[in-house]
């Protein structure tokens, strides 16, 4: 690989990891407090979007194993499947390893504020107006952890945002290695 072709991968590399940090940023700002008016930028929407999707499908993947796994497995499918991607992708040695940890923490981020809404049954849902689909109100009453959910969604939206922003960071310093350890003169074999 020739100088501009090292150079081209780490320009590709840093202005991926910006969008991260850009979609990392509005996480932070945007679900942070659980709200009647969920209204989230282009990029955070398309992300909560297909989270979402994945959400919805634990609850059919999980059904078999009772009623408290089939409430709880929409959010916790919803982290496994990028911590999967995670392992296999770290596993392969892929670079995409770290953007796969990425998602995982913006995964948790995107659960913390539907364990927050738990106490508050703000946010809007899937299923409408009622309130009675919140998995994370209903296992609070069931478990009796209520009026812990929002310190739980706190501790959870931290640990997200950490995890996202170690996964840029150790992304940006891979691309950068890379980058460095890649030889630096042009290559004329190709003549």
């Amino acid at each position: 690989m020739n100088i501009f072709m090292n150079k081209a991968k780490l320009i590709s590399s840093l202005f991926g990891y910006s969008l991260l940090v850009y979609l990392l940023f509005q996480a932070s700002v945007h679900l942070y407090e659980p709200g009647r008016n969920f209204d989230l930028p282009g990029l955070l929407w398309f992300t909560h979007l297909m989270l979402l999707y994945i959400h919805e499908a634990g609850h059919f993947f999980f059904k078999f194993f009772g009623h408290a796994m089939y409430i709880l497995g929409g959010s916790l499918f919803q982290v496994i499947v990028p911590a999967a991607w995670f392992f296999v992708a770290k596993r392969e040695e892929s670079s995409l390893a770290n953007v796969a940890l990425f998602f995982t923490g913006v995964s948790i981020v995107d659960v913390s504020i539907y364990v927050k809404d738990a106490g508050m049954l703000q946010l809007p849902l899937i299923g409408g107006l009622s309130k009675s689909h919140h998995d994370w109100a209903n296992l609070a009453n069931e478990f009796g952890f209520l009026d812990y959910s929002y310190a739980m969604g706190e501790v959870m939206f931290w640990c997200g945002i950490i995890l996202s922003a170690a996964a840029i960071f150790l992304g940006v310093k891979h691309a950068i290695t890379q980058y460095k350890e890649a030889p630096q003169t042009p290559d004329y074999s190709s003549d």
